[in-house]
């Protein structure tokens, strides 16, 4: 897919193996959340992190994803969704060949991090640490 642009930034990119669309920014709502949709598929799956500055809520479209969340699990397929407190460390995998999520980050800012590490291929691990730190996550290993 090709990347696009609205409003002089990318609103639509490949990002770790996976696909990103932003459908609304900082930009759109004065900060107060960010909507993202992911086209994601198994091994391109978030390592443990925290959002210091975000919550998240993961909506399941289409697939099935096990969310971790603290020390819970939990299951969530099509029509399910998943809320991740800030400062609650949290990862998610893939349960089916493809899986198709909204994700609600608020306030608006974290889809920066998506942005910044837009192509192909993925970057190496330090890369993606400091741009989590830059837009106030951390990656836990």
């Amino acid at each position: 897919m090709v990347a696009t642009q609205i409003a002089g930034a990318a609103r639509s990119f490949p990002y770790l193996g996976n696909h990103v669309t932003i459908h609304a920014d900082a930009s759109d709502t004065n900060g107060n959340f960010a909507v993202l949709e992911i086209l994601s598929k198994p091994g391109a799956e978030p390592p443990m992190h925290v959002h210091d500055n975000a919550d998240e809520m993961f909506i399941v479209i289409e697939g099935q994803m096990q969310l971790t969340c603290g020390t819970r699990q939990s299951t969530l397929s099509a029509g399910e969704s998943g809320i991740v407190k800030r400062g609650t460390p949290h990862t998610f995998k893939i349960l089916t060949p493809a899986l198709r999520s909204m994700t609600i980050f608020t306030p608006a800012g974290f889809e920066e991090f998506f942005r910044s590490l837009a192509g192909e291929p993925p970057p190496p691990f330090e890369v993606l640490a400091q741009a989590a730190a830059k837009y106030g996550s951390r990656i836990l290993r």
